[in-house]
């Protein structure tokens, strides 16, 4: 059965990662973009976490610590402070062992590569500052996934992440002027097609314009 793709705010959420190589390491660098305080506990971390961490470290302007590094063994307890777990380990007897104690203690996990064990998967995602796509194949084929991936970034017009922001600073405003869901709806597809237009240059006069024409 396909997995429902639910978007959940994960900023300052913590995630707890057991494992420090190569494949950690990418789980890492998706989850640090969403802002997630993530623990990551293994006795040999790979130098690209290390330096993942420092970069995050200089992005940190919250006073908190997004990448915190444990260079020690996993133990059951770790998982406690989670809010979700991956675990990425080569050894799949401590995988699967991390993957039953989640779900005991109902935590969501994910253990890579092995879906069986999982309670979430990890789509392919595109991000785009507040656009993001995800693409799942319910873990069954990742490169089918990735080709999606590359083909739905090929489509997606440059403009779009300004225009997504401009149009949410407009949100409230909107809103407040026109009470008609349709009338709304009719809004932002005239503002989408004047962006398409004119290559997303579209001005606040313009904007103005359109929504005085729904009022």
């Amino acid at each position: 059965m396909a997995y429902f793709p639910f978007y959940i705010e994960i900023t300052n959420k913590i995630c707890v990662v057991i494992g420090g190589g190569r494949i950690a390491h990418r789980k890492i660098e998706i989850l640090a973009e969403f802002g997630t305080i993530i623990i990551v506990i293994a006795p040999r971390i790979c130098e690209d976490i290390y330096m993942l961490q420092k970069t995050y470290a200089e992005k940190d302007i919250d006073g908190k610590q997004h990448i915190i590094l444990r260079n020690r063994e996993f133990i059951d307890e770790d998982i406690l402070e989670a809010d979700f777990v991956v675990a990425a380990t080569d050894n799949a007897v401590l995988n699967s062992h991390i993957s039953t104690l989640c779900k005991i203690n109902n935590k969501l996990v994910n253990v890579v590569d092995v879906k069986e064990e999982c309670s979430f998967i990890f789509p392919s995602i595109i991000k785009k500052e507040d656009l993001v796509v995800a693409i799942s194949t319910g873990g069954n084929n990742p490169s089918i996934a990735a080709k999606m991936k590359q083909d739905i970034e090929a489509i997606i017009p440059d403009y779009y992440e300004a225009l997504i922001e401009l149009l949410g600073q407009y949100r409230e405003y909107i809103k407040n002027e026109v009470h008609t869901p349709e009338n709304r709806k009719q809004i932002y597809q005239e503002l989408i097609h004047l962006a398409e237009v004119k290559k997303g240059n579209i001005t606040t006069k313009e904007i103005h314009s359109v929504v005085k024409k729904y009022k």
